[in-house]
């Protein structure tokens, strides 16, 4: 190697880190917002500078070497430790009494912004800052203090996780879909369109199976990826939803949705949790946000 305290190019060690996760230039260039000939030419740099080959480039695309493979999990681990360093600098210069909080879409709109006005009014000290997110969050690189998200409990061990409550789904419909196409037993279910949740696509399955029923071969229907779109569909007719207890409490109260078959409820193995990094509990904002939760 050409130097001895000196690294070589950062751009050059991310553009080698992105076509590695990916085995793709296109793919990391993406990623880089950059084009694919810069991070072609930022790998070749890094090679030569280090006087071996780090991917073959091959019929089958582009594959790592011995070389290349024993590199990319230490390099991997460093970005990750700057991007958690960096977070948490930014996290320390933020004011102390900020909540940074994340949930999922329809839980953040259906549930704690109800709610939200009772917290603040115990403590208007606290300043929150509401995101929502469908995917898991790693919480030592985002800037994020707490979450509530679902789960079946399985959490990373960093994570010092609180079970808030179960998850029960109810089978609602419109008032007019049901009066055209009453639905007095389950067997009455496999008449209507059944709305679909992308991401909870055995839900069906299991409200069947629980019915004591085979589910249909095949669903009619359209998906939607979160619930809050699933009740508008059923609101509006489009057909029947499964949807969570506590996201519809509002259109069954108003008649907006109807509860065809109460006695069929069926709650879910998983939950919802309050999580955060484990040893934060004690920081004041999240100490006053869990204890306003379970209270």
């Amino acid at each position: 190697m050409s130097f001895s305290h000196d690294l070589p190019s950062l751009n050059a060690l991310r553009a080698f880190a992105a076509a590695g996760r990916h085995l793709s230039f296109t793919r990391a260039a993406e990623e880089l917002h950059v084009t694919q000939g810069a991070v072609s030419r930022l790998v070749k740099q890094l090679e030569e500078e280090l006087g071996i080959a780090l991917f073959r480039r091959g019929p089958r695309g582009l594959q790592l070497t011995e070389a290349g493979a024993a590199y990319l999990p230490a390099l991997r681990d460093a970005f990750e430790r700057m991007t958690a360093a960096t977070r948490l600098i930014a996290r320390a210069g933020r004011p102390a009494n900020r909540l940074a909080i994340t949930m999922l879409p329809t839980f953040a709109m259906r549930w704690f912004m109800p709610r939200l006005a009772d917290f603040q009014q115990q403590h208007p000290e606290i300043a929150v800052d509401v995101t929502s997110a469908d995917r898991p969050i790693n919480f030592t690189t985002e800037p994020v203090d707490v979450g509530i998200q679902y789960g079946d409990g399985s959490w990373p061990a960093e994570l010092k996780a609180e079970f808030l409550f179960p998850e029960t789904v109810i089978l609602v419909g419109a008032p007019a879909l049901l009066k055209s196409r009453p639905v007095k037993k389950p067997e009455d279910v496999k008449r209507h369109v059944l709305l679909t949740h992308s991401t909870r696509p055995e839900a069906w399955r299991e409200w069947f199976e629980n019915a004591g029923l085979k589910p249909p071969a095949g669903l009619r229907g359209p998906a939607f990826e979160h619930f809050f779109m699933s009740i508008e569909a059923a609101v509006n007719g489009l057909g029947l939803a499964l949807v969570p207890d506590i996201f519809v409490q509002a259109e069954l109260a108003s008649g907006r949705l109807v509860e065809p078959l109460p006695r069929h409820r069926v709650q879910r193995r998983g939950g919802y949790y309050l999580l955060h990094l484990a040893g934060r509990e004690r920081e004041p904002t999240i100490r006053a946000f869990r204890d306003w939760l379970f209270s």
